[in-house]
């Protein structure tokens, strides 16, 4: 694990960390009420938010309070988003309002001719298939004072897509128009822009058939990206870490 994404989590929470008056002992963070730690699992490829009670200043078992899936070829400003995430979730188990300044005019993201294809041109191209949730786009970078990408996907692209799969009425046209925009992402992106095409996909099927078959149908014969659906699928079946970054 890259040691600069580790130190790029903890610096998002570091501000919390000693409003609350934590202290690092070891590799944990401890006041008088709670000890924080945050842990890599390399087998899965996870961030770990790890939170246990103090008493009498004895530390209690470590529970996972947050997770997030992260690919060791990703940078520290996907870490950084992480640790946005991290801050958020201690926060409200700490019971602190969030004092974050809101970010105002927020652009929607933009990609120019030549630029590399990645996260960012992904969420330009899917904003405008589903322009209604540009407003929502600028509200939750306002708020997080960053863009947390496969949130923002889970919650608003997932229940669109899937009902586009639904409707027997969908304009096919568009739908195929999606998946064939999904296959140019997938090929030109970059590892992340790949993998984050694939788990929108899993979090667009998992635990239903007839979406499950409806996405195989639109991958058609782009076997590379079936089988890549097909795997990550598999995965998350016995994966819980895996399923709640895909927000099942």
């Amino acid at each position: 694990m890259n040691t600069n994404c580790y130190n790029a989590v903890i610096k998002e929470m570091q501000v919390l960390l000693d409003g609350q008056k934590f202290a690092l002992e070891g590799d944990v963070y401890k006041n008088g009420a709670k000890a924080v730690k945050v842990e890599y699992d390399e087998a899965s490829k996870m961030f770990m938010l790890k939170i246990a009670d103090v008493v009498d200043g004895t530390i209690g078992d470590f529970s996972v309070a947050a997770s997030w899936l992260f690919e060791e070829d990703q940078t520290e400003r996907d870490a950084a988003a992480v640790g946005v995430d991290f801050a958020d979730t201690l926060r409200i188990a700490l019971g602190v309002k969030a004092s974050r300044t809101r970010i105002t005019n927020v652009a929607l993201p933009t990609a120019e001719k030549g630029d590399s294809v990645n996260v960012l041109t992904l969420t330009q191209k899917l904003l405008a298939t589903y322009p209604q949730f540009k407003e929502s786009y600028k509200a939750d970078v306002a708020t997080y004072g960053k863009f947390l990408h496969l949130n923002f996907f889970v919650k608003n692209f997932v229940p669109a897509i899937q009902a586009d799969l639904r409707d027997g009425k969908a304009n096919k046209k568009a739908v195929k128009k999606l998946f064939d925009m999904l296959a140019d992402m997938y090929v030109d992106g970059d590892t992340n822009t790949t993998d984050t095409v694939v788990a929108l996909l899993c979090a667009t099927a998992y635990g239903d058939e007839a979406l499950t078959e409806a996405v195989r149908a639109q991958l058609g014969e782009n076997k590379h990206m079936l089988n890549s659906f097909n795997d990550m699928l598999a995965v998350a079946k016995g994966s819980k870490k895996l399923r709640e970054a895909l927000g099942k």
